[in-house]
């Protein structure tokens, strides 16, 4: 059975993996990927820590 907060962070790991890749396609700035990915964090609540 899958933890409710695993599930959060693979969300969350899901969504910083689609802010890289627009982050490498020029789409989204350095600061808008840093300020997104602050964002999901807290709106998933995951409890896990990405370090770029």
């Amino acid at each position: 059975m899958i933890s409710e907060s695993k599930t959060k962070s693979a969300n969350y790991l899901r969504i910083v993996s689609i802010l890289k890749a627009l982050l490498a396609d020029g789409t989204i700035s350095q600061s808008e990927y840093i300020r997104a990915k602050q964002y999901y964090q807290k709106l998933t609540g995951a409890d896990i820590v990405i370090v770029d």
